[in-house]
């Protein structure tokens, strides 16, 4: 088994294009017997170059092939239709591929519907080598390997094959990957770019999880660039925050002699700080694994003040905070910063405003209806000429006004649905509705069948990586259509 490290790419990589050396600068690189496999990574994609500097004959057609397995439930066992194979269609043109797993060395057939994976056969010299030789550019959708990065490591273990006729070889890494998955190669991905702010971070605690501390307003919410990656509008922040240190500010204090540093925390925006208590833990590349620390406060309330020039997987993680419980309301942060003796280190000041919003929203069917009757859960009703309308009435409402977006669908069969009202943030604080009538169209119901009305909403909340949290009401009708 093998670990290879994924490094970012702030610019997507375009692998329908030649071999670009530069593109490759810095990616994370696993040896293969026949060449080597390079991997860098964005918030979308996987891009990996498989570099053959031990496949020398430019062979024609299909005999030059890869297969890329991913134990997508990383249970490091086969998953029956959930873990994947991504290979090269047997014919011409050169195109990816992907099947399911049934079994050990068996698949379902290659799978006919839509992907944005990409496979592009090349032959020529690389740094590695300058004899001309088969390269592999290939492009793998994170969210088909249900890849989601965020605030913690996030790893996939992986097989990979690779075959040529001429010379005639298939090399497995690691080997008969496709029958035994419990020694797969471990697949690391990069969580964000060393700087995630772009320039946008603040003096000292340069922002939560990936969002800027200058976009956050004084009322604590976040809002971003519409290009910025997360996009958020006057967000609110829940879950478990990670509070980033400015890269170039931690530097500093480091060379300055910071070895601690103390938490300052209000509720509110008035009245003392006082210290703040919290532990988490980072994962720390040591030689070549992650080893899992934990960091808390001593005696005195002081942290340790990591090394940033040492690889963490949260980088210049100054404070995980998981807000659970806590009260909803603004909380403001100040930093400290003190030698190994407990001397002050000046440092400049900056406190931070986060307002917390843990909420649900409400969220309800209030009443459903057809031709002025009452339905109740479980009701079957006959939907007999002339046509009228179903009548929904909803509650999707959130108090604090964090509300971002809400959907009634209709669920039918096996996964069929009829879309019948959604809305989106407006603008400003946006509570929602605490009542309102929804007519389905008149088309509804399309067939006889058992139907799950499902009201859901997203609230304009985030963990620093994006809008979290998801709420959901459902009630269920038969509906006979006559």
């Amino acid at each position: 088994m093998s670990v290879i490290r994924s490094t970012w790419t702030t610019t997507p990589i375009d692998v329908t294009l030649p071999y670009n050396a530069a593109v490759w600068v810095g990616a994370g690189q696993m040896p293969l017997t026949v060449g080597s496999m390079l991997v860098k990574n964005d918030n979308k994609f996987a891009y990996m170059a498989l570099d053959l500097t031990g496949d020398t004959g430019n062979s024609p057609g299909t005999s030059d092939y890869f297969w890329l397995t991913f134990d997508v439930d990383r249970n490091r066992s086969i998953t029956r239709n959930v873990d994947v194979n991504y290979g090269t269609y047997p014919t011409l043109p050169i195109k990816i591929g992907k099947q399911f797993y049934l079994g050990p060395n068996t698949w379902t057939g290659l799978q006919a519907g839509p992907s944005l994976a990409i496979a592009n056969q090349l032959f020529g010299p690389t740094p590695a080598s300058a004899t001309p030789h088969r390269i592999w550019l290939l492009r793998i959708p994170l969210a088909e390997i249900s890849v989601t990065l965020g605030s913690t490591l996030v790893d996939i273990p992986f097989g990979l094959r690779v075959a040529s006729s001429t010379p005639a070889f298939t090399v497995d890494t690691p080997a008969n990957f496709s029958a035994d998955f419990s020694h797969l190669n471990d697949l690391i991905f990069a969580l964000g770019p060393d700087d995630p702010f772009g320039g946008l971070a603040g003096v000292t605690m340069g922002g939560v999880g990936n969002i800027p501390a200058t976009t956050i307003d004084a009322g604590g919410r976040a809002t971003t660039a519409a290009s910025y990656v997360p996009f958020v509008q006057a967000a609110a922040f829940s879950g478990v925050l990670n509070i980033l240190g400015n890269n170039v500010t931690m530097q500093s204090l480091w060379t300055a002699g910071a070895r601690k540093y103390r938490i300052l925390h209000r509720e509110g925006s008035s009245g003392a700080f006082a210290d703040f208590r919290q532990t988490w833990s980072n994962y720390h590349w040591v030689g070549s694994t992650y080893v899992l620390e934990s960091f808390g406060p001593d005696a005195s309330d002081m942290y340790t003040l990591p090394n940033p020039a040492d690889d963490y997987s949260i980088q210049k993680l100054l404070l995980q905070w998981n807000t659970l419980g806590a009260v909803n309301d603004l909380h403001q942060f100040q930093v400290e910063f003190f030698n190994a003796a407990g001397v002050p280190v000046a440092s400049p000041a900056q406190t931070l405003t986060l307002l917390i919003d843990n909420a649900a929203p409400n969220l309800q069917i209030l009443a459903i209806s057809y031709k002025g009757a009452a339905v109740t859960p479980c009701q079957i009703v006959n939907v007999a000429a002339p046509p009228a309308p179903v009548v929904i009435q909803i509650e999707a409402f959130d108090s604090p006004g964090d509300l971002y977006t809400y959907d009634l669908t209709a669920y039918y069969g096996q996964n069929q649905s009829v879309p019948i009202n959604s809305a989106g943030y407006p603008g400003g604080d946006w509570q929602g509705t605490a009542s309102l009538s929804i007519s389905a169209p008149l088309t509804f119901p399309p067939t006889t069948c058992a139907y799950e009305f499902r009201l859901s909403a997203y609230k304009r909340v985030t963990n620093g990586y994006g809008y979290i949290g998801y709420w959901q009401f459902s009630d269920y009708v038969t509906l006979s259509k006559s």
